[in-house]
C-alpha cells in the first residue's frame, strides 16, 4: 500500500470512528493541525467519545454498543476499550510515530485497564465493528460552517472529569489510609495486651515469691539454738513484740508482718501476756500463729488445803515470774476485781489446787482460776445439799462449815460424822466450840499451843463463845470438805475428840466425851473407847461420806468444865 492509499484510508477510519463527514473539519484535523497537535486532538476527542458513552445507556449488539435499552456496566466498559483501540489506530495510520506514542500514552491514561491490558485490547480489537453513541443531533451546533468559529458537539470540549486512573488511585489510597489506620489501632491493642500479660505474668511471679517468703521460708534463727522464749509484758504492743522476737534474734520482715496482718487482721491484735516458745525452722506464719496462741505455761502453783488467805499470799508473792498486781491492791478493790464485791472477805473462796501459769502472768489470774473453781463446786455442793442440812440458810454458810470441817479432820471416814456434829449443835443452838475457829481469830502471828486464856478471849471467830458459825471462812476447803458439809451422817453425835491416828471418837453425851478425852488424851490409849452412859445409834451416812482427804488429828474438848449448855 502507498503513501497516499494509507494516508486516505486512515482518514475514512477516522471519518467513521468520529461519525463526522464534514470535509472541513477533517481537512481542519489534516491541514490546519501539526503532527503533534493533531495526537493531542485525537486523544482529546478519544476522551469526549468516552465521556459521551458513559452519559447515555448503552445495547450491546453484535456489531458495538448502540443508544438504547442499558445494559450491564462491564459490558459498556468493554464497549468502550474497543472504541479507543479503534481510534488509536486510525490515529497511528496518519500521524508519526512520536505522535502515535502520545496518542497511546493518552489513551492509557483514558482507559480504565492498565498497560498491559490496553495492549491487550489493540490486538483483539480488529475486525469490531464500534458505532459511537452520540447524543440527540443538535440543529444549531451541527449547521454551523466549519469556518465560522463555532465549535460543532465533536469539537466541543467535555466536561471535566476525574480521569479513571485517578480515581482509581485516589480509591486505593483511601484504601491503604484505611488500611494503615486499622493496622495502627490493631498495633495499639496488640501492644496493649502484651503489656498486660507482661504485669500478670509479672504480678504472679511477685505473688509466688511473696508466698514462698511468708508461708514456707522458715526464718533466720540466732547460731545454733533450736527455741527462743520471747516474754510478752502487759502493756506490750504488736510493734514491741515484734521488735522483742528481732531483738531475740529471729529475723523477720516487716512486710511479712503487714501481709499476716492483712490475712489474719486478729493475730496480732488480741495478744497475751506470757512466755511464746519459737522453735528453729519456724516460718512468719508459724511465728504469728504462735502468737495468736497461748502462751508457753512453764511455770506452777500449789494452794495447800485449808490454807488461810494470808498464807496464801504469801506462796504467790514467791511466785516464779508471776507478776504481783494482787499485792497493789486495796482489799475491796481485789474482791471486786475477781466478782467478789458481795463477801467480807476473800477467805475461803481460793478453791487447794495445783495451778499453771506462763511466765509473765500476773497473780491475779491465778486467784481467778481459783475463785472460778471454787464458786463452781460451791454452786454444785448447794444445789445438791441433803435435807439434813437444813441448819444452813446459804452458800456462803456452806463455805464457811467446810473451811471448819476441813480443819477439824481430813480423813474421808470422818468428814460427814464432823459434819453432823456441827449441824446438831447448830439445830440445838449450842456453841461449835471448835478450837480451828479460835486459833484464826488470834490471826496470823499466833504461834504454840492454845491455852484457856485463848478460849477466853473475845473474837468474832471464838466460837465458845458465840453460838453461830463465824462471819467469814476461816480456811481454803477442798472439794471434799464442801461436799461434806452439804451432806452431813444422820446421826445424834455431839461432841468427838482425836485418837490420835488421825481419826475421831464420836459420842452423844458430855460425861462418855469425857472419858474418851481422858482415853485418847491423857492416859494415852490405844485401845477402843466404850460409851457408857447413853445407847449410841449407828450413824446412817450417806452415799456422798465416800469423799477422799488427807489425814489429820485435832484437839477436842479437853475440860469438862469448858462446856456450856
Amino acid at each position: 500500500m502507498t503513501a497516499e492509499h494509507r494516508s486516505k484510508h486512515g482518514k475514512q477510519k477516522r471519518r467513521h470512528a468520529h461519525g463526522n463527514s464534514d470535509p472541513q473539519a477533517a481537512a481542519r484535523f489534516e491541514g490546519a493541525m501539526p503532527e503533534d497537535g493533531r495526537a493531542a486532538e485525537s486523544a482529546k476527542k478519544a476522551e469526549l467519545s468516552r465521556a459521551a458513552v458513559e452519559k447515555q445507556p448503552h445495547v450491546l449488539h453484535s456489531d458495538g454498543v448502540k443508544p438504547g435499552r442499558s445494559c450491564e456496566p462491564s459490558e459498556a466498559v468493554d464497549a468502550q476499550r474497543a472504541d479507543i483501540a479503534v481510534q488509536t489506530d486510525a490515529v497511528k495510520t496518519d500521524v508519526p510515530e512520536a505522535a502515535t506514542e502520545t496518542l497511546s500514552a493518552a489513551a492509557a491514561a483514558a482507559s480504565p485497564l492498565g498497560s498491559d491490558e490496553s495492549k491487550a485490547l489493540d490486538g483483539s480489537a480488529e475486525g469490531v465493528k464500534v458505532i459511537e453513541a452520540k447524543p440527540a443531533a443538535d440543529p444549531v451546533l451541527d449547521a454551523a460552517p466549519a469556518d465560522s468559529g463555532v465549535p460543532t458537539l465533536t469539537d466541543r470540549a467535555a466536561p471535566e472529569e476525574m480521569p479513571l486512573s485517578d480515581e482509581r488511585g485516589a480509591r486505593e489510597t483511601a484504601e491503604k489510609a484505611e488500611k494503615r489506620s486499622g493496622s495502627g489501632v490493631a498495633r495499639f491493642f496488640k501492644r496493649l495486651f502484651l503489656l498486660i500479660l507482661f504485669c500478670a505474668l509479672l504480678a504472679a511471679a511477685g505473688a509466688g515469691w511473696l508466698y514462698w517468703d511468708v508461708f514456707k521460708r522458715p526464718l533466720d534463727f540466732p547460731g545454733t539454738a533450736d527455741t527462743v522464749d520471747v516474754m510478752i509484758e502487759e502493756g506490750d504492743s504488736a510493734r514491741r513484740v515484734i521488735d522483742k522476737i528481732r531483738g531475740a534474734g529471729i529475723r523477720v520482715a516487716d512486710h511479712q508482718v503487714r501481709v499476716l496482718s492483712r490475712l489474719q487482721p486478729e493475730a496480732l491484735s488480741r495478744l497475751h501476756i506470757g512466755l511464746y516458745r519459737f522453735k528453729r525452722g519456724i516460718t512468719a506464719e508459724g511465728l504469728v500463729e504462735t502468737l495468736k496462741g497461748d502462751p508457753l505455761i512453764d511455770q506452777r502453783i500449789r494452794i495447800p488445803d485449808g490454807a488461810p488467805v494470808w498464807e496464801i499470799e504469801r506462796i504467790l508473792a514467791g511466785g516464779v515470774n508471776l507478776k504481783q498486781d494482787a499485792a497493789a491492791l486495796a482489799p475491796e478493790e481485789l474482791r471486786k476485781r475477781l466478782g467478789l464485791e458481795d463477801y467480807p472477805s476473800l477467805e475461803g473462796f481460793i478453791a487447794p489446787e495445783t495451778y499453771r501459769y506462763g511466765s509473765g502472768s500476773s497473780d491475779l489470774s491465778v486467784l481467778r482460776m481459783a475463785v472460778d473453781r471454787q464458786k463452781r463446786l460451791l454452786a454444785a455442793a448447794w444445789e445438791k445439799r441433803s435435807p439434813l442440812a437444813s441448819a444452813l440458810k446459804s452458800p456462803y454458810e456452806l463455805l464457811i462449815l467446810a473451811s471448819i470441817i476441813e480443819k477439824e479432820t481430813g480423813e474421808k471416814s470422818d468428814r460427814h460424822l464432823v459434819s453432823s456434829v456441827f449441824h446438831n449443835r447448830l439445830k440445838r443452838g449450842m456453841p461449835l466450840q471448835t478450837d480451828p475457829t479460835v486459833i484464826y481469830g488470834l490471826g496470823p502471828d499466833w504461834r504454840g499451843r492454845l491455852t484457856k486464856r485463848d478460849l477466853q478471849k473475845e473474837t468474832p471467830y471464838n466460837t465458845y463463845k458465840i453460838r453461830a458459825l463465824p462471819p467469814t471462812p476461816i480456811s481454803s476447803p477442798t472439794p471434799a470438805s464442801i461436799e461434806a458439809a452439804a451432806n452431813p451422817a444422820d446421826t445424834d453425835f455431839l461432841y468427838f475428840v482425836a485418837r490420835g491416828d488421825g481419826t475421831s471418837e464420836f459420842t452423844t453425851n458430855l460425861r462418855d466425851h469425857n472419858r474418851a478425852v481422858r482415853h485418847y488424851l491423857i492416859d494415852k490409849k490405844s485401845t477402843p473407847f466404850k460409851p457408857r452412859y447413853a445407847k449410841e445409834r449407828r450413824p446412817v451416812v450417806g452415799k456422798s461420806s465416800s469423799g477422799s482427804a488427807s489425814a489429820r488429828s485435832g484437839v477436842r474438848e479437853a475440860d469438862q468444865s469448858s462446856e456450856r449448855h
